[in-house]
């Protein structure tokens, strides 16, 4: 999964762009929605599954990404909107 994420990040969010988690979930959900479903472990509820998702991305802060100050409201997989932290492209 950490490959796959870190290849989204680096060939589909174009340099200077701020994401959050949301907007890599449902890239995964749409283009990559066979490593999405295997990644699932047994037992993970949907918030702790994305939760590591979230923890994944923020291991590439310093090397392709930063970590914003400012957070998003966007919508999650449940059709709620919640606050998150976002990321820049470098």
């Amino acid at each position: 999964m950490k490959d796959v994420i870190q290849s989204i990040i680096k060939e589909q969010v174009s340099k200077g762009c701020i994401f959050d988690a949301h907007s890599i979930i449902e890239y995964l959900i749409q283009n990559q929605s066979d490593i999405y479903l295997s990644s699932y472990k047994n037992g993970w509820t949907t918030e702790f599954y994305h939760s590591y998702i979230s923890k994944e991305i923020d291991s590439f802060e310093g090397t392709i990404i930063k970590r914003t100050e400012q957070q998003s409201w966007s919508l999650n997989i449940h059709k709620r909107f919640t606050v998150n932290v976002c990321w820049i492209k470098l």
